[in-house]
């Protein structure tokens, strides 16, 4: 007599244990992903520029960080030298940092030629078309590291878009965000998400909506 009882609160519980996750899934299917930007030039152009785009690969770790694992929305413009289609930069500097600082803040942006096997040609790279990109020295106190997917391994479907006459490289689309950190240094890399994940497409495409409106 008293199992239908008992029997009952314990299924009541199981539902909505099973309930509550696809209901928290749902919500999250009306939200876009978290999104972050990312701007560098080929070529330098003055302290001011250089500091902006510290700031920027600083902002972008911070992010990267805070959404470790997660699917986020990556927008990622490297502008060429000229329109060359090539990226010339090496070093960077910031020509007016004030002494008693030891050194100065270097940008570098280096594509990966190693192949899957990995190589000494780019510390974090495992496949070539990567671009690494480090900015070190004062005032940072790490070795802080980006490394982008290569373009060519980009869907050329939405939600993704690549493209824009004249960058190095450029496209906005999810990814998986992904940080380390350890003595001397912090980095950050961004993979293509698995096709069957749940929500991620739905939601870059609001992404790509919003970013199509502005």
């Amino acid at each position: 007599m008293n199992g239908p009882v008992i029997a009952r609160p314990i299924a009541l519980m199981l539902t909505l244990a099973v309930a509550l996750p696809a209901a928290t899934q749902s919500a999250l299917a009306q939200e876009p992903l978290p999104a972050v930007t990312l701007r560098l030039q080929c070529s330098d152009s003055g302290t001011d520029t250089t500091s902006e785009e510290v700031d920027a690969v600083l902002s972008l770790l911070e992010f990267a960080e805070a959404h470790d694992g997660e699917p986020v929305y990556l927008d990622a413009v490297i502008q060429a030298d000229a329109g060359a289609g090539g990226c010339s930069r090496d070093v960077s500097e910031f020509s007016d940092q004030p002494d008693p600082q030891v050194g100065q803040a270097r940008i570098s942006i280096d594509p990966c030629r190693v192949e899957p096997r990995g190589g000494e040609d780019g510390r974090h790279c495992w496949r070539a078309g990567m671009v690494d990109i480090r900015a070190s020295g004062p005032p940072m106190v790490l070795t802080n590291s980006i490394v982008l997917p290569a373009q060519a391994d980009i869907p050329e479907s939405l939600p993704y878009r690549i493209g824009g006459y004249g960058d190095w490289l450029n496209y906005q689309g999810a990814f998986i965000a992904r940080f380390y950190t350890g003595t001397g240094y912090s980095y950050a890399t961004f993979h293509l998400p698995d096709p069957g994940l749940a929500g991620v497409w739905e939601r870059a495409r609001l992404n790509a909506a919003t970013r199509a409106r502005d």
